[in-house]
C-alpha cells in the first residue's frame, strides 16, 4: 500500500527533529510510550505522511504543475 504523501520538507526535518529528541528521552527516562510516539514521528518524517493531515484532508506537498 502506497500513501499520499502530505507533508512538505520543513515538515519532514521537523518531525524527524521531534522524533530523534523523543527516543533520547524515552531512552533516557526508560519510557515505553515516548518510544512510541518518537517511532511514529520518525515514520512520518520517512513516509513524508501525516495521519492527522490526512484525516483533515490537509496536504503540504508542492503541486508540480505542467
Amino acid at each position: 500500500m502506497k500513501l499520499p504523501k502530505n507533508i512538505d520538507i520543513s515538515g519532514r526535518i521537523l518531525r524527524g527533529s521531534i522524533g530523534i529528541l523523543l527516543l533520547a528521552i524515552a531512552y533516557w527516562k526508560m519510557s515505553w510510550i515516548i518510544l512510541i510516539f518518537g517511532l511514529f514521528t520518525l515514520f512520518e518524517a520517512l513516509m513524508s505522511w501525516c495521519v492527522v493531515y490526512h484525516i483533515l484532508g490537509i496536504n503540504k506537498c508542492p503541486v508540480k504543475k505542467k
